[in-house]
């Protein structure tokens, strides 16, 4: 049966500096949590605490009851039965896919390892694969050898630090599916670490937002999208407008504005409404595939709307809009 993979309280300080702040995270069997935080957030050196990699300067990590790391004590990275996946996929170039995905095997006996190698590749579509060499595949099927490779030995837990970057867009979607469906089945804890909003929302069962080394949300993806506890964990999550209540036009908002609130507003939460007394002017209208980007101002403030292309707006037209208060959040403006 899986364990839960528990950070408690911890922290990593280099010098003076602290990178990861007072962390509790609880990573569940069976679900996908997604790391989300810009550049210097401290997403990588919590994965690396995970790990087992660096040690914890404050707090602890346990693998169940198993301690894995306290400030007295680090069980070595290779003692940890926990995954790990890159963004450089790191396959040994001159293995072919199924030696690679054999490698982490060789207590199991050759032919038990060349068999599971060979399950691991059926399952992630590289059956015909099997005796190719890195050099010779592309970087979506490099990846999946790479997962199938983390996979094969039944790891406790799996570890990913922003597998599918560097991977050609049209490919990036059908590969991180295919890899992360076997990641579910799997039934183990994993972390998924990305600066990708539209990724963490998509493949994740929960999502943890870390900003500055510290954590500033945690839950389920869907709770956190729709009910942020700071304009900072909102914006985080995708692009947003920022209208001050002072400056908001009648009509707008449809609930009452406390003054000295700031409205975080998500896109697809300003509707485009003429029945509504609140007037914009549409700057530019965006084609982005099924939907139109609208760029407005109304009231000498700034939107974005998201609206369908069919029923789009043109530039330089003046529309009626009003919010959606389900998408619409209210936090203390910080100018007060």
């Amino acid at each position: 049966m899986s364990e839960t993979l528990t950070a408690t309280g911890i922290s990593r300080r280099y010098g003076t500096s602290t990178v990861v702040k007072d962390v509790s995270l609880t990573l569940q069997p069976g679900h996908i949590t997604a790391l989300l935080g810009g550049s210097g957030a401290g997403k990588s050196t919590l994965l690396r605490l995970f790990a087992g990699l660096e040690p914890v300067d404050t707090g602890e990590i346990r693998l169940g009851d198993q301690l894995l790391s306290s400030p007295d004590k680090t069980v070595p990275a290779e003692k940890r039965r926990i995954g790990l996946i890159f963004q450089d996929f790191a396959l040994f170039p001159h293995l072919t896919a199924a030696q690679n995905v054999a490698f982490g095997l060789k207590s199991m006996g050759k032919e038990a390892a060349r068999a599971l190698a060979a399950e691991w590749l059926e399952r992630l579509g590289l059956t015909g694969r099997a005796e190719a060499y890195p050099h010779e595949i592309s970087g979506g099927e490099q990846q999946r050898v790479a997962i199938a490779r983390a996979l094969a030995p039944s790891p406790a837990a799996i570890l990913m630090d922003e597998p599918f970057s560097g991977l050609d867009p049209a490919l990036r979607g059908s590969v991180r599916d295919t890899a992360l469906a076997a990641i579910r089945e799997a039934g183990i804890p994993a972390l998924l670490v990305t600066h990708d909003p539209t990724e963490a929302l998509e493949s994740a069962d929960c999502i943890a937002i870390l900003q500055g080394g510290t954590l500033l949300q945690q839950g389920e993806a869907a709770e956190i999208y729709m009910n942020p506890a700071s304009a900072a964990v909102a914006a985080s999550l995708g692009p947003v407008s920022r209208l001050k209540a002072e400056h908001l036009p009648e009509g707008l908002a449809g609930q009452a504005v406390p003054a000295g609130t700031e409205l975080i507003v998500r896109p697809e939460g300003v509707l485009h409404d003429e029945n509504s007394p609140a007037r914009a002017k549409v700057l530019a209208s965006q084609l982005t595939g099924p939907l139109c980007r609208l760029l407005l101002q109304c009231n000498g403030q700034a939107l974005t709307a998201l609206v369908p292309r069919t029923t789009a707006p043109k530039a330089g037209t003046e529309i009626g809009i009003r919010l959606d208060p389900a998408l619409t959040f209210m936090f203390q403006s910080a100018d007060t």
